[in-house]
């Protein structure tokens, strides 16, 4: 109210004074310089109040006289526009240096000390200056004239920044060159150099042009800013000058002006989109420190705090100078002028030339490119940084330089890391502190990162969140810490649903721990206390020890117990030291002194602030609170009564801060009072202006910051930002305790979530909600809806029938689908996986009170519980394509899910015309998401995963193949062969590395590429290893074997390759003990330890240097589990270490599972689990075993507590967690399995919020909630092998791996089995007749059966089956590979790689034609267009055989080429034939065309698919009976499938009518492809350009869950000619009809 008085009265005042001059239009009477203060308008923010405003006042308004003296009347205007050259280089410019003007300069003139054009310093001392001298030198000039007669200029800063981009792309260098050329802006460094508003235009520019395609390579050239006295934050006078200029009769006001004004939304949220990437530029911010004389008065135009913008790596620097003359000098020595070069030369020195062959830019500055996404750091902390500096005030703070601890803290340069723990009460203005400290150490040029943990902000206090946030930090900072990350990034899947154990490992562990850095690093972590589990952060620091990286960390709290044990614990590992704050007496002065707007004698101010000082009592809270109440008062009596009135002690001001709400006079103001105090207490995070005015709309807020101003009695602030707030933590503790009867006001925290929960339901229900998504126009509070509608259910009562209905209403709608399809546009599903978790906990609590439920509210909670489930599975089977394409839940997801789930049950049956899905077997949601299948004769051993693949080990014969695939896809990526049995194998811990040991060699891959990288010779007596693994950094191999050594060798020593003995460990036989080589054996994480098992004898754990025994572990057994009587030790068959603690997990040999710490005699805990097999998650949370009748259970390692358990078939032989512990890998014999239950979801993805929060489990009692139902079966599989459809009719046959052929009806499912053989021989080929009435099978003997199947009665569910013949291949023939019906006859083809088999189906009669040894293997097709013949394609030709002599006729030459670009003489075709295979083969339906997939071996057994496509038109294939000619005929002509569309086919499928080709792609879309205009009969094959046909040719139909498509049952998988889908699933085939694929 004050602040707007004063500028009425200025506004007054400078009208008066204009009417009573005479004007002249060419007499200017403005500075030709910005003469705006920019003043930070946010709560605390610092100013001069009454006297800097009053003089700018007589600023706005200075006579033309005193300006003539720098300007000249009219020549500021001649000055050039635009971006113009005023220096080139003689030779190639190193960098490109642009200087921008501000408000009301020009080109030259804002440059030019008096308007002196010698003194133009940009051109006439910049241009001498070494190394500045190799740069060009640039002006940019804009129309920024806001002088009497300089008309209506509607421009803005976006504007002017367009025009600005506009030039630097578009310009032409017309004054240095005689032609004219481009400016060719962006292929060198760009500097730019700015005052005033130039720079927030330059800011405006640069965050258009990186977001605008045409301009991105100019502004990725952009390396650093210099700003000159820029106003960051806008100004109060902005708008007064805008006033006069208005009524003034002499010039119209601007629009570029009131954009400065304090608080536009112009300025703010350019500077919020600044601040995110400014980490990506140098910045160096110069500020003004002397005051503007103006008409005998001084006016300090812009404060220091406006100047500078505050962000962690600016460098800021006074210059003695006023706001004209910081960017004016007098000569080359002037103090100014040099401290601005000196700058500038670094920066020039630090701009790396860009390369111009390949424009590759610095390895550094890449790896600091997406850093935010890989981190999922999206919100930097200069906001809360800005927040608390803010409020900073100046001459405060200061006492802590001179702290002893402190000083010791910064400046101790010895390599150890270095912790200081500052603590202090509550409101004692803390984090005022940290920013003062972190704003020190940047002025001193020091690495500083930061993170404010902050309570209302649910991320913001989770470890995770701590850890990414400096992480992201210290990559944009440090080059080599970015590297690190970047070889990180190539590892690591998914980090954004990492546990913070997982983060601490792989981000500074890892990482920043191995780094060689010598100077200090300064992290600032304000607001432990307010974390989710202080002490666990605390404890993380502890491993600071294992770092000659010498880390300075301040940590700022309370003091709590917690916290003080932590850091009593931590003293013994790190060296701590401990500065205690309780508001520095001098601080609070220096406060009042500048805060305290109070007229009157020196006496009487110092009398009130030593009253307020005595009542403060160190809470700086209360002295804010308490000044601004005093600097409302008018007179003395008022500041008296206001002194009298002020209670002592938090606890009482709020009392009556409270008592001010509830005396509002009118009820609807105290409602509206609460309303916001309701939103802001349990929020889940501060809330923006807009979204609050959004929750508010039903209330018809008219003006939102006025509104809590005046209704809130001073509990609820607005930042800078516009982010709304508690005004500190202790206000949301005292508004949300419980009442006592005595506290005036308080917010019922379930009642409150309940009406915010309905506003958050209200919002995402909105019928027209989808269509202004699809706009782009949502609501404010739509995100905020979308992320925590269900915490607020959570928290509202869960015995309230209402809450119960409004969710249960919600989750029935269609809308529950648009709220999926809002956090799919985000690309954030965890937030469905967390809305599970929260939903699942209220089902349970509902379970346990409802006993007397009623029917009603039985199913409501069966609707809700049954949401909770399907919300996890979405996310499993879909999570990939919802990312990907949102809008797919609407249409596409429902009708895969099974039809018990709900989401099927409410959607899925209304889409079942356009997309119908039959034949799953399963009518609910399985566990299984994928499947490893392994060739026939390999067994696996092994499965392992780190980073973002899975490695399993299959040995075949004596040779080892290790198969890795994609961890998100499943999908393999290649093979690596290991000549030899291998026995393990282990990744290093970002799995960019592996090591197999094999039976004779050691061998190390590099799994980029596949390649072995040193081989080692294994020691000659061949012991069995039992442990392997990497050292943590991943330099050294070690090995523990069963002969008691551990051995070791160093990757890098190229001159050893064989295993050096560590040590060899003497074991001691005790009484009553067997002493045998151990059964198994564990090394510790650190590689220090080694724990051995043994049958009868106790577990033994020993230290490796030196050679010590640790302790032994004494199990007592029951008699029943005792295999020797005489024995109480035990059969102990497999052990490992715990990753986080020093204790080691076993199994023994009757399943009995325990836990044992090395320095106790016995197992702390014990369970009967019956596994074989178990293993660890990464932070060792949670165990997984597995047995011999396919059970697998999900154990807490805390307690043993059973957390899930699942039935399978087949003996478990191995398993392992995926490396974010959401999925479980098992290996049974031939093949492996994928598993991902709810209850590992759920726990993954409980980092995200406070209540279920990760960081909070140190113990796992709890854990137990995550699952509604633990008991879990899948049935057996009996995996189909072969599969065949009908072309004229519905039906459809499979064969399975254990002899059974099964008749199926597409939309109906499974008929009935054709045969069962006994003998569980697989059937390995299954075909029909082109009339679809019989079916031929064969199986793994070679005999072939005949099924007649027709139709019963008409009736369309009835078939009758009809054994034809049976007839035996000769054994000696080979297998039969394919079987072919002909397409009008009798006969039927079976073909052996040997010999083709032909048998009429009429006589039953046997014939055969040995196949010409130049053939090779080849795939057989009928002629499409031509009965009489077949057609058999190879790798490099097509043969023509008849089918009535079945010899060849014909043979045509092709040469398929390798790469698009790529081709060989056909002299080496032959070379290339062993490594080449055939894949799909079919033909078009109503077209002479043929399609063929050939597959070449590329390094590491990894395949290129290329697909061709015949035209069989013009083979001339003369009569049947006139045999072989003898000669190739030639090429066959071939159009290859252009790369874009090759490179996006997995599995072809069909041909359909009008030549499209159908696949499935590889993000498993059923796609399909028209085909270009074939020319056949070239001589050569024609090659389509991807421009020609390419991928806007695709056509996406509906895509194919996560768990179908597996990598074995992929191949089978065929469309129909009515484009129905045939899918192999879990032992049965499920079909997908299209309506619009169908025919």
């Amino acid at each position: 109210m004050q602040s707007a008085t004063i500028t009425y009265k200025l506004f007054r005042k400078t009208l008066a004074y204009g009417r009573r001059r005479s004007y002249n239009p060419k007499d200017p009477d403005f500075l030709d310089e910005d003469p705006l203060s920019s003043r930070d308008s946010s709560p605390g923010a610092t100013s001069s109040k009454f006297s800097s405003l009053h003089t700018a006042e007589r600023q706005l308004t200075v006579p033309r006289t005193n300006i003539e003296r720098e300007h000249g009347s009219e020549e500021s205007y001649l000055d050039p526009l635009g971006l113009r050259v005023i220096h080139r280089p003689s030779a190639n410019r190193r960098v490109d240096i642009i200087f921008v003007h501000g408000l009301g300069g020009s080109s030259r003139k804002t440059w030019s000390k008096h308007g002196d054009p010698s003194l133009f310093w940009p051109a006439k001392f910049l241009s001498l200056e070494p190394d500045i001298t190799e740069a060009r030198i640039l002006t940019f000039g804009y129309n920024s004239n806001f002088r009497p007669g300089s008309g209506k200029n509607k421009m803005s800063i976006l504007d002017f920044a367009k025009d600005l981009l506009y030039d630097m792309k578009y310009g032409i260098d017309e004054e240095s060159v005689p032609n004219g050329e481009s400016l060719c802006m962006g292929d060198r460094p760009i500097i730019f150099i700015v005052h005033s508003m130039g720079g927030l235009i330059v800011k405006e520019a640069y965050m258009q042009g990186q977001n605008d395609p045409a301009y991105a390579a100019i502004i990725k050239a952009v390396s650093s800013i210099i700003f000159l006295s820029t106003p960051h934050r806008g100004t109060n006078l902005a708008e007064a000058l805008n006033r006069i200029l208005r009524v003034s009769f002499v010039a119209n006001p601007m629009q570029f002006i009131s954009e400065l004004s304090a608080g536009s939304q112009t300025l703010q949220k350019l500077n919020e989109q600044f601040r995110h990437i400014a980490p990506r530029l140098q910045v160096v911010s110069f500020y003004e420190t002397r005051p503007t004389s103006v008409v005998g008065a001084q006016v300090m135009v812009l404060e220091k705090d406006s100047s500078v913008l505050g962000y962690p790596e600016e460098v800021s620097k006074p210059l003695d100078a006023d706001h004209h003359g910081v960017c004016k000098f007098d000569s080359t020595s002037d103090p100014r002028y040099v401290a601005v070069r000196n700058v500038l030369k670094s920066l020039v020195g630090k701009a790396e030339k860009p390369n111009l062959e390949d424009g590759i830019r610095d390895v550094e500055s890449s790896a600091q490119i997406g850093f935010e996404d890989f981190l999922s750091v999206y919100e930097t902390p200069d906001s809360d940084y800005s927040f608390f500096r803010d409020r900073w005030v100046p001459g405060t703070c200061e006492w802590i330089l001179d702290h002893k601890a402190f000083m010791g803290w910064v400046e101790d340069r010895h390599c150890d890391p270095r912790i200081l723990w500052i603590h202090g009460n509550a409101a004692s203005g803390k984090s005022i502190l940290s920013s003062f400290i972190i704003e020190h150490l940047v002025q001193q040029g020091l690495p500083c990162h930061y993170f404010f943990i902050r309570f209302l902000d649910r991320k913001k206090r989770t470890i995770s969140m701590i850890l990414r946030s400096l992480a992201c930090q210290l990559a944009n900072s440090i080059p080599t810490y970015a590297r690190s990350l970047s070889h990180l990034e190539a590892a690591v899947t998914d980090l954004k649903n990492a546990d913070y154990r997982s983060l601490w490992q792989w981000l500074f562990k890892q990482t920043l721990f191995q780094l060689e850095i010598k100077t200090p690093v300064f992290l600032v972590i304000d607001g432990v206390d307010e974390a989710d589990s202080p002490s666990s952060i605390i404890r993380l620091l502890s491993e600071l020890s294992l770092t000659s990286v010498p880390l300075r960390i301040l940590v700022v709290s309370r003091k709590t117990h917690d916290i003080s044990s932590a850091f009593l614990k931590l003293g013994k590992q790190v060296h701590v030291e401990t500065i205690r704050t309780e508001g520095n007496a001098n601080d609070f002065r220096s406060y009042i002194s500048h805060e305290m707007d109070l007229a009157g004698e020196d006496s009487y101010l110092d009398e009130v602030s030593s009253k307020l000082l005595d009542r403060a009592k160190g809470n700086f809270l209360w002295l804010h609170l308490a000044v601004q109440k005093i600097n409302s008062c008018y007179t003395r009596r008022d500041v008296e009564h206001a002194m009298e009135s002020l209670p002592s002690g938090m606890e009482a001001l709020y009392d009556r801060m409270s008592l001010s709400i509830q005396s509002q006079a009118k009820e609807s103001d105290r409602r509206l009072g609460r309303d916001i105090l309701g939103w802001i207490t349990c929020a889940q995070r501060p809330m923006r202006v807009e979204e609050l005015s959004d929750a508010l709309a039903n209330n018809g807020v008219l003006e939102i910051h006025r509104t809590i101003g005046d209704l809130c009695g001073g509990f609820v602030t607005v930042d800078h930002e516009g982010k709304v707030a508690m005004v500190h933590e202790t206000a949301r503790e005292y508004l949300t305790r419980r009442s006592d009867g005595e506290c005036p006001f308080v917010i019922n925290q379930k009642s409150t979530n309940y009406q915010l929960l309905k506003r958050c339901i209200a919002r995402l229900a909105d019928p027209t909600l989808r269509s202004q998504i699809n706009r782009g126009q949502q609501s404010a509070l739509l995100d905020y809806a979308a992320e925590a509608w269900f915490i607020h259910f959570a928290r509202s009562s869960t015995t309230s029938p209402e809450v119960l209905e409004t969710v249960v209403n919600f989750l029935r709608s269609l809308q529950v689908l648009t709220w999926i399809h809002v956090i799919s546009r985000r690309k954030e599903l965890q937030v469905l996986v967390v809305a599970s978790r929260h939903i699942t906990d209220v089902v349970l609590k509902m379970r346990a009170a409802s006993i007397n439920e009623t029917l009603a509210q039985h199913r409501a909670i069966d609707v809700v519980e049954n949401w909770a489930t399907d919300l996890i599975k979405i996310v499993g089977k879909f999570g990939n394509t919802l990312r990907q394409h949102p809008d797919s839940i609407y249409k596409l997801i429902p009708p895969f899910c099974p039809e018990d789930s709900i989401v099927y049950q409410q959607f899925g049956r209304k889409e079942s015309r356009a997309l119908h899905v039959s034949g799953v077997a399963s009518n609910t949601w399985d566990d299984c998401l994928a499947r490893f299948s392994l060739e026939k004769g390999a067994v696996a051993s092994s499965v392992i995963a780190a980073g973002s693949r899975i490695a399993v080990l299959a040995n075949v014969r004596k040779t080892a193949h290790i198969l890795t695939y994609r961890a998100a896809t499943f999908e393999e990526q290649r093979r690596i062969t290991h000549p030899e049995r291998v026995f393990k194998i282990k990744f290093n811990k970002l799995g960019s590395l592996l090591v197999s040991y094999g039976y004779v060699t050691t061998r190390v891959w590099d799994m980029a590429t596949g390649e072995c990288i040193k081989v080692v010779k294994n020691p000659p007596k061949r012991p069995r290893p039992h442990t392997l693994m990497f050292s943590p950094d991943s330099s050294t191999v070690l090995v523990g074997s069963e002969d008691r050594c551990v051995r070791s060798f160093v990757l890098d020593d190229e001159g050893n390759n064989e295993w050096t003995t560590k040590v060899q460990i003497d074991e001691q036989t005790l009484e009553n003990t067997t002493l045998n080589f151990p059964m198994c054996s564990a090394l510790s994480p650190d590689g220090n330890m080694i724990a051995f098992g043994y049958r009868g004898h106790p577990v033994t754990c020993w230290e490796l240097e030196p050679p010590m025994l640790v302790g032994q572990c004494n199990m007592i057994l029951e008699a029943a589990d005792m295999t020797i009587q005489d024995s109480t030790w035990g059969e102990v068959f497999q052990l490992a270490w715990h990753p986080l603690s020093i204790e080691v997990v076993g199994v023994n040999q009757v399943g009995l599972l325990f836990k044992w710490d090395p320095y106790e005699e016995e197992p702390n805990m014990t369970a009967h689990t019956g596994a074989d097999h178990f293993t660890l998650n990464r932070d060792g949370s949670l165990i997984a075993t597995g047995d011999a009748v396919g059970t697998v259970k999900i154990l807490a390692t805390a307690d043993f507590s059973l957390l899930y358990n699942l039935s399978s078939q087949d003996p478990i032989s191995y398993l392992s967690f995926s490396t974010d512990s959401r999925r479980i890998y098992d290996i049974r014999g031939a093949y492996g399995n994928v598993w991902e239950p709810n209850t590992l979801v759920r726990l993954a993805d409980s980092s995200e919020y406070p209540d279920h929060n990760s960081d909070m489990y140190s113990e796992t009692e709890s854990l137990a909630k995550f699952s509604l139902n633990t008991e879990h079966h899948f049935a057996r599989v009996d995996s189909v092998i072969s599969l065949s459809g009908q072309s004229v009719g519905p039906l459809y046959c499979y064969g399975t791996e254990d002899g059974v052929a099964v008749l199926g009806e597409v939309g109906s499912g499974r008929v009935c089995e054709l045969e069962r053989l006994k003998s569980y021989m697989s059937i390995e080929q299954v075909a029909w007749s082109d009339d679809g009435r019989l079916v031929g099978l064969v199986d793994l003997t070679g005999r072939l059966s005949i099924k007649r199947v027709t139709r019963i009665g008409g009736n369309r569910d009835n078939w009758q089956i009809q054994h034809e013949f049976d007839i035996v291949v000769p054994p000696n023939k080979g297998h039969i590979a394919q079987l072919i019906f002909h397409p009008v006859g009798n006969d039927l083809l079976a073909s052996t790689p040997t010999t083709l088999f032909s048998i009429n189906l009429q006589s039953q009669v046997l014939r055969e034609a040995p196949l010409p040894p130049s053939i090779g293997i080849v795939k057989w097709i009928c002629h499409p267009t031509t009965v009489e013949f077949l057609l058999g394609f190879g790798t490099t030709s097509v043969s023509v055989f008849s089918w009535e002599t079945l010899q060849e006729v014909q043979a045509y030459e092709y040469f398929p080429p390798r790469t698009s670009d790529y081709s060989l003489h056909k002299s080496q075709q032959h070379s290339h034939k062993d490594n080449e295979k055939l894949g799909r083969l079919f033909s078009n339906v109503d077209s002479p065309h043929v399609f063929l997939e050939i597959s070449h071996s590329e390094k590491s057994d990894k395949f290129e698919t290329q697909y061709l496509v015949f035209d069989v038109t013009g083979l001339r294939l003369g009569s049947a009976a006139e045999g072989r000619t003898g000669v190739s005929e030639g090429d066959i002509p071939y159009t290859l499938v252009p790369p874009d569309i090759a490179s996006r086919i997995r599995e072809p499928l069909a041909f359909l009518s009008h030549q499209k080709l159908v696949f499935l792609d590889v993000d498993r879309w059923i796609c399909t492809w028209r085909l270009p205009l074939l020319h056949p009969a070239r001589p050569r094959p024609q090659r389509v350009r991807s421009s020609d046909a390419g991928l806007m040719g695709i056509e996406q139909y509906y895509f194919l869950p996560g768990d179908w498509v597996t990598a074995n049952e992929a191949h089978l998988c065929t469309i129909m000619p009515d484009g129905t889908l045939l899918c192999p699933r879990n032992g049965d085939v499920a079909t997908v009809q299209s309506a619009r694929l169908r025919k």
